[in-house]
């Protein structure tokens, strides 16, 4: 009998084991489907709002179109954590690939230069249906944006190098590290563009042409042009940096000047007043804020406002929670459009919005 009492006892355990595993699984794949259908809403909200997009009829007889000549690779991946300006990060780096269409002959002559300019497309704008609205009459331009380094203060449009504008189209001074004619390509350092910006057009600097010795600009602007945050390495990073060496792609083998790329970016960080609690709302609970640069994330704390430590450098496809590191870089940078283009959201709008 009592042989029959702990076989029976030995098979309720099981079935308990057994069920409260099936539990589990269960809560898993409920929780997969949710991600499933949300990210299945999302999508067919973008595919909805592109169709939106291709339904507008613009007065082609008022304007032209322009086709890019080159794709932007950057040690940038995300608009999170590129510099405001390239020459700002002198080590930075990224290349030109010029499109099939363009002969290798286009770029003789330019290696005698020592910069150039880039117009480029700003591509990753999420606002663009808002934008294409007012060129059918129906709408207008946004006037005014926030600009961080004015802590919430407002100034046109035009007067900004906003990526948010009537057309999405930006000029940048970029160093040129040297060109392969065979292959298309133009290497560039100290250039702010992000991975795969589209390239519309390339013109050399001419310092006779292009600087003015008598110059005016805001005192707003004086005022943060110099600033730099101050930057620490943990005495770990270099080592970490030194065994993935040869995993970096824009720094292959040059791990010294990788970390002060890293750390020249960090330097030149402006976020808006919104951004900068919420980071180090997020620093003090112990965490560390990640960033893609190159084919890594780089992990560091906020010590203050104005101070940051690099903690950890990891590739980004060994490190198991990228995917949810690329979307809190997105959802931050969306975040980051919408509360800087629209003038008629309150200041404590915006801050429920970034938050």
């Amino acid at each position: 009998m009592s042989q029959k009492g702990s076989t029976v006892g030995i098979l309720l355990g099981i079935v308990s084991i057994l069920s409260w595993e099936f539990v589990k699984l269960y809560k898993k794949k409920d929780k997969y489907k949710q991600a499933y259908w949300g990210e299945r809403k999302g999508r067919t909200r973008v595919e909805k709002e592109m169709k939106k997009i291709a339904n507008i009829r613009l007065n082609t007889t008022e304007g032209f179109f322009v086709q890019p000549v080159g794709i932007i690779s950057s040690c940038y991946r995300q608009c999170v954590g590129t510099p405001r300006q390239g020459l700002l990060v002198p080590e930075s780096r990224s290349r030109i690939t010029l499109t099939r269409n363009v002969s290798p002959e286009a770029l003789e002559g330019l290696q005698d230069f020592s910069h150039v300019w880039i117009t480029f497309q700003f591509h990753m704008n999420t606002n663009v249906l808002k934008e294409s609205k007012a060129f059918t009459g129906g709408a207008t331009f946004n006037a005014k944006i926030s600009l961080p380094v004015l802590k919430g203060g407002k100034v046109g449009v035009l007067a900004t190098r906003s990526p948010h504008r009537p057309n999405p189209i930006g000029v940048t001074l970029a160093q040129i590290r040297s060109i392969d004619k065979n292959k298309r390509i133009v290497y560039l350092n100290a250039c702010d563009l992000v991975e795969g910006t589209p390239v519309l057009d390339i013109k050399p600097y001419v310092p006779i042409y292009d600087s003015v010795p008598n110059y005016r600009v805001p005192e707003w602007l004086l005022d943060h042009v110099y600033s730099r945050n101050e930057v620490t390495i943990h005495p770990d990073v270099p080592a970490q940096v030194e065994k993935i060496k040869g995993k970096l792609f824009h720094y292959l083998n040059e791990p010294e000047v990788f970390l002060q790329a890293i750390k020249e970016t960090l330097e030149a960080e402006v976020r808006s007043k919104f951004q900068t609690a919420k980071q180090m709302e997020f620093t003090e609970q112990g965490n560390l804020v990640g960033v893609l640069f190159d084919e890594t994330i780089v992990r560091y704390r906020w010590v203050d406002e104005r101070r940051f430590e690099i903690m950890e450098v990891v590739l980004k496809y060994m490190d198991k929670t990228l995917l949810e590191t690329q979307k809190i870089l997105h959802d931050e940078s969306q975040a980051y459009d919408e509360t800087m283009v629209d003038v008629n959201v309150s200041d404590e709008e915006k801050e429920t919005i970034a938050a």
